[in-house]
């Protein structure tokens, strides 16, 4: 736990001592690529949840399906 918490102060410090010239501020590399999963995955959720409320005849969310109905939720999204 030690090393760790030396591992996080030097990265904080490393990161208050460079200056950041570059405005908007770069938030990650590849963010058109994350964002445009991100939203695959929500029309996924979207299509999943719309197919089960169809199937029980009441709105679902993702905390009211059941063990093989999350499974099957992430099966599909790890196909995103």
């Amino acid at each position: 736990m030690h090393k760790l918490d030396h591992l996080l102060t030097s990265e904080i410090a490393q990161a208050e001592e460079a200056e950041i010239n570059e405005f908007p501020l770069p938030v990650a590399m590849d963010w058109d690529e994350l964002v445009g999963k991100s939203n695959q995955m929500a029309e996924v959720i979207d299509k999943h949840l719309d197919f089960e409320s169809k199937l029980q005849g009441r709105e679902l969310r993702p905390i009211t399906l059941c063990p093989e109905q999350k499974v099957s939720l992430v099966s599909d999204l790890t196909m995103v």
